[in-house]
């Protein structure tokens, strides 16, 4: 597998506003909004540094209830990866589960299981120059 780069990481917060304004004011990031992200139940602000916020959509969705479990906090790393379809072969052939997948327009990306990696939830994503999910950053 041939990574490119670290991508991003994901955020885990109850109030995405509240979280954007800190690390606005603490380190100077620059917040553009991506929406939402049905496959999280999630809303989503992007830094062009890759630091990503998210916050739960409805009070019983997979955020919500990994905020109730755990926590708010770090949710995922993202590496860059120039095929996606080899590198999942390559993590599924080492036993590392898979727990979603996102195909849009101009990305495409899986997510793993934190239990096989460390702990560490990790998502894959390909896309061509500029990230497809952002389009304001």
């Amino acid at each position: 597998m041939k990574v490119e780069k670290i991508d991003h990481i994901v955020i885990r917060v109850r109030n995405m506003r509240e979280a954007c304004k800190f690390f606005s004011e603490m380190f100077g990031l620059k917040f553009s909004e991506i929406g939402e992200i049905q496959e999280m139940d999630a809303r989503s602000s992007i830094d062009p540094l890759g630091v990503e916020i998210i916050e739960p959509l409805t009070a019983d969705g997979s955020t919500a209830k990994t905020i109730e479990q755990l926590g708010e906090g770090f949710l995922l790393l993202c590496f860059k990866v120039t095929n996606l379809d080899e590198a999942v072969r390559e993590m599924e052939s080492r036993g590392i589960r898979q727990v979603g997948k996102l195909a849009r327009e101009k990305v495409r990306a899986a997510i793993f299981h934190p239990k096989d990696t460390y702990g560490t939830m990790i998502e894959l994503v390909e896309y061509e120059d500029k990230h497809g999910l952002v389009t304001s950053v």
